[in-house]
Formats: C-alpha cells, sequence, structure tokens
C-alpha cells in the first residue's frame, strides 16, 4: 500500500522520525507568527491514553521560506495528563500573551489550564480546563470533560469520574465562562436550561442522558455556539442539536439540523459554515448558516459529499477541507484538498494513507485535521502514513497564486 498517492505540492514532515507526535484539532491556533509550531509527543499509538499517560508539550520549527528544510527537533515545554488523540490537550497559543502557549492539565486530583510563557518560563493555572479560547484569549468555554470521556473516549479526559454521570440533565453542569486572566469563571448556561429551550422551540428530547461536545465563540467572542448530543440508546446513534448563545446564556437561537451536524467554522461573527443536515430526514451538506436568520446556503453540493474537517483561510477565499478513510476501498487513504470560493472549484492536495479502524478502535484514528498557518500560504496536518504519528506542513504557496 502507498504511503502517499496524488501529491501535488511540497510536503515534509516537521516532527521527528519515528516519534509520536501530534498536534490536535483543526480549528485553534497550533502555530505563532514566530514560527513554532505546538506539538505533543507521546510514547504510544495503539490504545487510549490511561490514567497517569504523560504527553509531553513542545514546539516545533516551521520552514522560513519555500526551500528550507525544517530541523525536526522537539523542543520541551511542558508535560501534561490531560490530553487524548483526538483534540490533545486543547494546547494553544495565546493572543494576549506574547510567546505565551495554553494547555490543559491535570494536577492535584483537578483538572486545569495553564498558561505558559516559553520564553521566561513562567506559568500560572486556571482552575478550570477550556474547550475554546476566544480570538483575542480573553475568555474561555469550558465543559465537563468526564462527560464527554463517558460519551468519546476520544475527546474528553479520563481522570475524574463525571459527578453528574447519574443525572440526564443537571442544572448544576453545562457552559461555564472563565476569565483567562484571572480564572474567575461561572455557569452561565446549564444543560437543563438548554434541554428546556429546545424543547420549547419543537425539539423533542424526553429525559435523555445529554452533554457538550463542542463548543466555540464567534470571531469577537460576542457569541458561541454549541452542539448538544445525546447519549446513544442501544441500536441508535446519538441525535445532535445546534444552539447559539450570548455571553450571559440568554438571546439563545435553535438551527434545525434534524439531528446531524458535525465539523464547522465561523466565517465570521454571522456565518457558520457547517457539514450538517439541511433539510431532513437525511440531506447531508457542507452549508453556510446564518445566526442572525438561520439560513442555510449549501457550498458545492456536487464537490462537498462528505463530512470533513472545514476551515476558512486568513483571506476568506479558500476552504481546507479533509476526509475520513473510505472503507468501502482497500487503500484507507484520506483526502486532503482547498476549494477556492472565488472559482468555485476544488483541489486535491494528496491522499495520505491511514489504516483501518474497528468500532472498538475509532478513537484512536488519526484524522488530517488540517490548520491554516499565519499567512494563509501553507498548512499543516497530522498523519499516520509513515507508520507513527507525525506533524507535516504542505506548501499551498503556488496553488493560492495561480488563483
Amino acid at each position: 500500500m502507498p504511503e502517499t498517492v496524488n501529491v501535488i505540492v511540497p510536503v515534509c514532515r516537521l516532527s521527528p522520525r519515528s516519534q509520536h507526535c501530534f498536534f490536535g484539532y483543526y480549528d485553534i491556533p497550533a502555530a505563532d507568527e514566530a514560527g513554532r509550531h505546538l506539538c505533543h509527543r507521546v510514547p504510544f499509538r495503539d490504545r487510549l491514553p490511561r490514567r497517569g499517560d504523560v504527553a509531553e508539550l513542545g514546539w516545533l520549527s516551521l520552514p522560513q521560506g519555500p526551500d528550507e528544510e525544517p530541523d525536526q527537533q522537539f523542543h520541551p515545554i511542558a508535560e501534561t495528563q490531560a490530553w487524548n488523540f483526538q483534540q490533545s490537550s486543547m494546547a494553544q497559543w495565546l493572543a494576549s500573551e506574547r510567546d505565551t502557549c495554553l494547555f490543559n492539565v491535570f494536577e492535584d486530583g483537578h483538572y486545569g489550564c495553564r498558561v505558559c510563557n516559553i520564553r521566561t518560563g513562567r506559568s500560572r493555572t486556571l482552575p478550570l480546563p477550556a474547550a475554546n479560547v476566544s480570538q483575542d484569549g480573553g475568555n474561555a468555554l469550558c465543559i465537563n470533560m468526564s462527560r464527554l470521556f463517558d460519551f468519546r473516549p476520544g475527546y474528553g479526559y479520563e481522570e475524574i469520574r463525571d459527578p453528574f454521570a447519574d443525572i440526564a440533565q443537571p442544572r448544576g453542569d453545562g457552559v461555564r465562562l472563565m476569565d483567562v486572566g484571572t480564572g474567575e469563571n461561572r455557569l452561565i448556561l446549564s444543560l437543563a436550561a438548554i434541554v428546556e429551550f429546545l424543547e420549547q422551540s419543537g425539539e423533542q428530547i424526553g429525559g435523555r442522558k445529554v452533554l457538550i461536545n463542542h463548543i466555540t465563540f464567534n470571531p469577537s467572542a460576542t457569541r458561541f455556539l454549541l452542539l448538544l448530543r445525546t447519549f446513544p440508546e442501544p441500536g441508535k446513534r446519538w441525535e445532535t442539536f445546534l444552539v447559539t448563545s450570548d455571553l450571559e446564556g440568554k438571546d439563545l437561537h435553535r438551527h434545525q439540523v434534524w439531528g446531524i451536524a458535525s465539523h464547522y467554522h465561523w466565517r465570521d461573527d454571522d456565518g457558520m459554515l457547517f457539514y450538517l443536515n439541511t433539510g431532513g430526514p437525511s440531506t447531508l451538506e457542507l452549508a453556510l448558516v446564518s445566526d442572525a436568520t438561520g439560513e442555510m446556503e449549501c457550498v458545492d453540493p456536487a464537490y462537498f459529499r462528505y463530512d470533513g474537517h472545514c476551515s476558512y483561510s486568513p483571506d476568506r477565499r479558500w476552504i481546507l477541507y479533509d476526509s475520513y478513510v473510505d472503507g468501502s476501498t482497500p487503500d484507507y487513504l484520506r483526502n486532503l484538498q482547498v476549494y477556492s470560493l472565488d472559482r468555485r472549484e476544488g483541489i486535491l492536495l494528496g491522499r495520505f494513507r491511514a489504516e483501518p479502524l474497528t468500532p472498538e478502535t475509532n478513537d484512536l484514528r488519526c484524522d488530517l485535521h488540517p490548520r491554516w498557518m499565519p499567512g494563509g500560504t501553507a498548512v499543516t496536518f497530522d498523519s499516520i502514513h509513515e507508520g507513527f504519528r507525525g506533524i507535516y506542513r504542505a506548501d499551498l504557496s503556488g496553488v493560492v497564486a495561480e488563483r
């Protein structure tokens, strides 16, 4: 089986050979303007993390020009026990403080969030783990990572039992807003309140157990969206509900998705790019959804035929996308691609070998999770095509310049 197929742009590995290195998710700041790309390094890839397993957090150097080769050196910063293979420790650069990154930790029996200046070594610990940080670095949205682990082990943390595990729709659990500067936080929207709002809006949830799976500020951090999901019942898949809110947990909007909404990216403060069900019961498309009006505009249904991790380029002229493995074919390849909004044209950048998975090992998968780099002429992605987890950079300067 080939490692790569149809690669049309220069691709290089940033991380050391034969070491299991990865960044994590696709929609958080992986690199800073100084060319430092955050990275997690772990000693295994064939099982989920267990209590006490440590991930090293460090950074890798990005090439400064198209002809420069990366040095592939891992520069350690810290260690954490609050991590997983899909979203890692939510490590990211903090816009409000120079040379400073933020990542989740588990210490003294509690989850928290570490803010660390890699130049001075100074750090402080916030009392809650971050699920999303505003673009200006001022606030964080926090959810119950133990409840998320019970739902999807590849996304939550396993160290602490969910204190609300036996309550289907608790009033003491939900969305907390935390000040990144001080650590002050408060519950702004409970799970019970979200369910009550959805049922008043016409949804039928009943007494099913729910949780928040994904949550993200809009660019100016005036509102946020969340995906509320139901724990699956025997023989059934979970249902998803899309809700947006202001920072007081008020002015809630429900967006009809007929039980299915997946990956997304805010285009601006109103437009949400989503792979979702646009018409029920099974019309799955990539669409731009207006938070204000709920109107949906499908984005080239002939091209976007499957779910992928989507994000806009910094100039909002391109959509970065990837694919899951097509289990119906024996090649187990994942696609990396971009789409020109000006030309309404998709471009396959390359296909990268993955591995066969079972339902039991699904959360061990290595999604590409492609991420735009500052400047918008390169992307990085995680991949396992060389037989170990690595972080790779693709130079798109020729692609975006020609179009």
